[in-house]
């Protein structure tokens, strides 16, 4: 089992939609999370990057004003001739990654009630 898929069983997966620009060496795009978790986010309505593409994701948090800024990486692409990618955050700051922690565990907790 990799690296990622143990963080995303270690991690809460939060169903909330969130628009997330991704950045790579041709340009920019925009996509709506389907779900985040502080491994990483999945959009099911994206036209997917490659497996193994590297990307910088901009985010930010409902309810704040200052964006998430990390390297990710396209880890999953469930189904080619769909759309949808799952990505992980690389490089979260300390900070960033204790906001996402905060958020993913409050609105976790909000679902199981």
């Amino acid at each position: 089992m990799d690296d990622f898929s143990l963080e995303r069983r270690r991690s809460a997966r939060v169903a909330v939609t969130i628009t997330v620009e991704l950045r790579d060496e041709r340009g920019f795009s925009l996509h709506s999370s389907s779900d985040v978790s502080l491994g990483g986010a999945f959009f099911d309505r994206a036209i997917p990057h490659a497996v193994g593409s590297k990307v910088t994701a901009s985010f930010t948090l409902p309810g704040e004003n200052r964006p998430i800024v990390c390297a990710a990486e396209v880890v999953n692409v469930p189904d080619e001739q769909q759309f949808g990618m799952g990505v992980r955050f690389i490089d979260l700051s300390a900070e960033d990654k204790r906001r996402l922690q905060a958020f993913t565990a409050k609105y976790s907790d909000e679902e199981k009630k």
